[in-house]
């Protein structure tokens, strides 16, 4: 597990510390968070009267301004779930031959996945529209020893000078995600590789922030991908993540039949959720938990009165 997240006792410090709550008050919303990720997001949302699952000018504000995202993004990558998606974009990295690789991180929240890569020997740029989660990021990279760079507008990336991006449960969350996958093309070298998990499945309340005008596109390889000029490469079974690489006219690679087969599974159970995704949002509420031990560490952590 990555620092600070091996203590709890310093998460909650550095939680406090960034958001200006007291250790008590922080401890109480990520005991609420461990036992239903997405909690404090919908707390907040609804403080504010800002309605689920749709644009609006209050939702740009909520993004950049709350700390409800802090607690959401602690508590998701304690979870296995999250760690097998930073081993299965590392693991892929290797496999498609990219050793110290310049890497983007697309909306990367606490900077978890940024501090992931740059301890696997890469060269990693992080952005993250959060002011509170920017904040944190900067105390991930010091504790993990790593050197990430922190972008502070889309802009500073320079066309086809990418070899990786890295863009993990962030389109649900954007409207026309394609524009942004359209982007990411042109960021990219000519062979260049995306990993993406987008479950626009899931619009549920306990992801209020995933927009249901997003929802045709789960499972949806052609309108998103190919034609902005990607193909896909390989995928773990529930496209968590998928890997795509940017494709020319006639691309020379094959996929190997074990990766089409995955794909290919991916590809209807997650168009299945388009219609109904009672099972899906079921299974993944159960996999995104985090580890017994460490909720047992924050129950039994001793908080001051701090404020």
């Amino acid at each position: 597990m990555l620092k600070p997240l091996d203590d709890v006792q310093r998460t909650i410090a550095l939680i406090a510390a960034v958001s200006g709550s007291s250790q008590t008050e922080v401890r109480e919303r990520l005991i609420a968070e461990s036992a239903e990720i997405g909690t404090n997001v919908n707390n907040g949302m609804k403080s504010q009267n800002i309605p689920m699952h749709v644009v609006s000018s209050k939702l740009d504000d909520f993004y950049r301004e709350s700390d409800a995202f802090i607690y959401d993004s602690t508590v998701c990558n304690c979870c296995r779930a999250k760690e097998r998606m930073r081993h299965f974009v590392s693991s892929r990295l290797q496999q498609f031959d990219r050793k110290q690789a310049d890497i983007f991180c697309f909306g990367d929240g606490l900077g978890f996945d940024s501090a992931h890569l740059a301890l696997c020997g890469h060269r990693v740029k992080y952005f993250e529209p959060s002011l509170r989660c920017q904040e944190f990021s900067k105390q991930v990279f010091e504790d993990n020893g790593v050197v990430v760079a922190n972008l502070e507008s889309l802009e500073d990336i320079k066309p086809h000078s990418l070899d990786a991006i890295v863009c993990l449960d962030v389109l649900e969350h954007v409207p026309q995600p394609d524009e942004f996958v359209k982007q990411f093309q042109h960021w990219l070298k000519p062979d260049g590789l995306l990993f993406v998990h987008a479950p626009f499945w899931c619009v549920h309340w306990t992801k209020s922030t995933h927009l249901r005008e997003n929802l045709h596109f789960s499972g949806d390889l052609e309108r998103l991908y190919q034609a902005n000029g990607f193909e896909a490469r390989d995928a773990s079974v529930f496209w968590d993540p998928i890997v795509l690489q940017r494709s020319e006219k006639d691309p020379i690679w094959t996929v190997p039949m074990a990766a089409r087969i995955r794909i290919a599974i991916g590809m209807r159970l997650l168009r299945f959720g388009r219609r109904n995704n009672s099972i899906h949002v079921w299974v993944a509420r159960r996999i995104a938990k985090p580890p017994k031990h460490w909720v047992a560490a924050l129950l039994a952590s001793c908080v001051g009165d701090n404020s």
